[in-house]
C-alpha cells in the first residue's frame, strides 16, 4: 500500500508540474477520537461478548498537496509522524500492538466562496500494525500487519494570511476495515479475534504554496 501512497502522489506531483500548478507544504494539529469494537467470540466453553471502546487524543500531521491544473482537484498525501498502542482484545489491555507510519493519500476539492475557500477530501488510509505482545499462557498465531480505511472530510481555508500562509479548520472521518488476531491459550483450541473501528478528528492548521 505504501508504494501505491507514492506512486499516486508521485503521479500527480508530475503532471502538476507538467502543468504549471501549485505544491502547497502544510501541518495540522488537533484531536482524534477513535471507536473501537471487538467482535464477539467463543474460547473453550467460553463466550466472549463484544466491547466498544472510544479514545481522545491529540496529534499532528504533516501534509503536500498538489493542484491538478485549474480543475480545482488536488492530490495530497499526509502522514502522522506519531505511533500509538491499540489492543484487540478488550477483556486483556496487555494484548496490544503498535501502530505506526499512518499515512493517508487523497483527492480534494477547493471551492471558491468569497471570504474564504470551502473544500471536500477523499481518500485511503494505512498504518503499520507491529507484532502483538501477547499476554501471559498465549500464542500468537498469526494477525493482520496493516490498518487500511476510507477517509472522507471537509474543511475551510482561509484567504492569504502573513507570508504567504493559509490556515484550515478541517473534520474527516475514517472508517477502517476488520483486522483480526489468531490465539492459543493454554492449549485450547486457536481462536480468531477480530475488531474494527472509526476515527473522527478536528483539526486547525498552516500551509504555504510554492
Amino acid at each position: 500500500m505504501k508504494k501505491l501512497i507514492v506512486l499516486f502522489f508521485g503521479t500527480a506531483l508530475l503532471f502538476s508540474t507538467s502543468a504549471f500548478s501549485d505544491v502547497m507544504v502544510g501541518f495540522k494539529v488537533g484531536n482524534g477520537e477513535l471507536e473501537g469494537s471487538n467482535a464477539q467470540y467463543v474460547a473453550g466453553d467460553t463466550t466472549y461478548t463484544s466491547v466498544t471502546a472510544k479514545k481522545d487524543s491529540m496529534f499532528g500531521a504533516i501534509f503536500a498537496e498538489a493542484s491538478l491544473g485549474d480543475t480545482g482537484l488536488s492530490a495530497g498525501v499526509e502522514y502522522v509522524p506519531l505511533d500509538a498502542d491499540i489492543t484487540l482484545d478488550g477483556n486483556n489491555s496487555s494484548t496490544s500492538a503498535n501502530v505506526e507510519d499512518y499515512t493517508t493519500a487523497y483527492l480534494l476539492y477547493m471551492h471558491d466562496a468569497g471570504d474564504a475557500n470551502i473544500y471536500a477530501k477523499v481518500g485511503y488510509s494505512q498504518a503499520d500494525i507491529g507484532t502483538i505482545n501477547a499476554s501471559e499462557n498465549t500464542t500468537v498465531n498469526s494477525q493482520d500487519t496493516s490498518l487500511e480505511g476510507i477517509m472522507a472530510g471537509i474543511g475551510v481555508q482561509t484567504q492569504e494570511l502573513a507570508n504567504g500562509m493559509v490556515g484550515r479548520f478541517e473534520v474527516t472521518f475514517t472508517e477502517f476495515d476488520d483486522i483480526s488476531a489468531t490465539t492459543t491459550s493454554n492449549g485450547s483450541a486457536s481462536v480468531k479475534k477480530t475488531g474494527d473501528g472509526e476515527l473522527l478528528t478536528i483539526t486547525f492548521g498552516l500551509s504555504k504554496t510554492f
